[in-house]
């Protein structure tokens, strides 16, 4: 029998735990540093999880490498829950739990665990090679014929904040994390319209340059924007030098037309009174970002292990034994389920392939 540490107790390791758990070929160990296991599941979409999109496109996600393709294109999230008794439901585009309800998501994955060894509170310091994996912790060395990485990204810092330090002494490529998916601190900043919501296009210009355009909601707050077309844009915010945001508060129509229109008709009574006050142009309102809201509130992050470091199996190409799931890896998407996608495929796509191997 093997000994499979698995550290991480979030989507993806809770995944691949699952599944390894129920061959008798397998102990399965999950450590993790939070006092409970799943806390950025129960956080996903407002509680409700997000589970996935449908089509998943790989244009949604900063990669497109072949093997990552691969394992989110062959995933099926509906049956991967059908299998696991659980029934799902769309909202257009979106899938969600039929219960509308994260935790039972959560507990969906724990009830496939099957003798599984759960220890909480558990910080792994590091690894070591030896005749088996040594897995160093705040509550003693751990020993193990395989680990899998499943420790996800320092992102609103639920899966805690140093998350890939065991692999320190380790040469491999590992991106630093920054935060992706999060509000921005702009300027101006209109702190009477905290908590107001308008549909518009939002663009992101670098050096007047057009990077990207998302169309949806933008919510005003008391330090800039938020909302679900400035967490999409946001993503591309850390590799930007001048980022600017403009909002075109009516994109379907063109200002001539609307000469014989009020604005205190168009907008809620604090939006009108802000753009009127401040002569503001509804068809480009520009604010300069400052910085990201910090990676507190950000709900994925870039970076994690390189794909350069891993084979076909998502194995350190020079530790074999050693496998990274999910946020681990630097492998992150947009808004509308493509992360926890990702994490719920790899998790099972290292699984299945760690089962092949007594196969």
């Amino acid at each position: 029998m093997e000994t499979i540490i698995v550290v991480g107790g979030g989507a993806s390791g809770l995944v691949a735990a699952g599944i390894l758990s129920q061959s008798d070929n397998y102990d399965v160990i999950i450590l993790d540093q939070a006092s409970k296991l799943a806390r950025k599941v129960l956080a996903s979409g407002n509680g409700r999880c997000n589970l996935s999109h449908t089509p998943i496109t790989m244009d949604h996600y900063n990669t497109n490498h072949p093997l990552i393709t691969k394992i989110v294109k062959e995933f099926d999230v509906v049956e991967f829950f059908k299998k696991n008794k659980m029934m799902v439901r769309y909202d257009h585009e979106l899938i969600y739990p039929y219960s509308l309800s994260s935790l039972t998501v959560k507990n969906t994955l724990l009830s496939a665990l099957k003798d599984v060894s759960i220890i909480t509170d558990c910080t792994v310091y590091q690894i070591i090679k030896n005749n088996q994996y040594e897995v160093k912790t705040n509550q003693g060395t751990y020993y193990g014929d395989k680990v899998i990485i499943a420790s996800g990204s320092p992102a609103s810092e639920l899966s805690g904040v140093h998350n890939l330090d065991m692999l320190k002494d380790f040469s491999i490529k590992i991106i630093p994390f920054k935060e992706s998916l999060v509000q921005l601190e702009t300027k101006p900043v209109y702190k009477s319209l905290k908590g107001q919501r308008v549909k518009c296009k939002a663009s992101l210009y670098d050096h007047n340059k057009k990077i990207d355009e998302v169309s949806g909601e933008v919510l005003f707050t008391d330090y800039g924007l938020s909302g679900i077309c400035i967490m999409q844009l946001s993503r591309h915010i850390y590799r930007l030098k001048q980022p600017v945001i403009h909002l075109d508060l009516l994109p379907e129509y063109d200002l001539s037309l609307l000469k014989d229109y009020q604005i205190e008709g168009l907008y809620h009574e604090k939006v009108a009174k802000v753009i009127i006050e401040k002569q503001l142009n509804i068809k480009d309102l520009s604010f300069k970002v400052e910085k990201s809201h910090g990676m507190k509130h950000a709900q994925v992050c870039h970076g994690g292990v390189s794909l350069d470091e891993i084979d076909h199996h998502l194995q350190l190409k020079k530790y074999p034994g050693i496998y990274v799931i999910g946020e681990a890896l630097d492998v992150d998407g947009d808004c509308g389920g493509y992360n926890l996608h990702f994490a719920f495929a790899s998790g099972e796509y290292v699984a299945r392939a760690i089962k092949e191997e007594i196969c």
